[in-house]
């Protein structure tokens, strides 16, 4: 972490730095902010109930915003399509998800993402940002600067 921090301090940055070095840092800093939403996050999915593939299998139905079926489901969690049933099944019990057959095939079934679902997702992106916020501030404001201007120019928004 005083790394990172020394990174965002520094007003001279190194003028190559390695995919190697760089990755080694990023992992750094992902683990020190894992470990400031973990409260947070692993008491709300304490309270829900759910998974690490319930939370991947919801964001991935609230960000397409589309309706998937299992098989495409299993593969955007690259889960074997009998564990992405069971995620599916768990989520459709709790009213997260809802399940209809194809217009096209009756034999495919659809899974789409219901308002609880959407809540849910809504509810775990709130509780990352929490984790986040407490993160940046702990930050300087020109640390908050230095690191808004180096997010700004990467490829993370979709």
């Amino acid at each position: 972490m005083c790394a990172i921090l020394a990174f965002v301090q520094a007003t001279e940055l190194p003028t190559t730095t390695s995919a190697p070095e760089l990755a080694s840092e990023l992992l750094a800093l992902w683990h020190h902010l894992m470990k400031g939403q973990s409260k947070t996050m692993f008491a709300l999915l304490d309270e829900l109930d759910l998974s690490m593939s319930h939370v991947k299998a919801l964001q991935v139905l609230a960000d397409c915003g589309c309706e998937l079926s299992v098989k495409a489901v299993s593969e955007e969690l690259a889960l074997s399509l009998p564990g992405a049933s069971r995620t599916v099944d768990a989520l459709l019990r709790r009213g997260y998800l809802e399940r209809r057959e194809d217009d096209q095939d009756r034999r495919m079934k659809r899974i789409g993402i219901t308002d609880a679902g959407r809540d849910v997702a809504r509810r775990i992106v709130e509780a990352r940002l929490e984790g986040l916020e407490t993160f940046t501030s702990s930050l300087t404001p020109e640390q908050r600067t230095r690191l808004m201007a180096a997010l700004s120019d990467l490829p993370h928004r979709t």
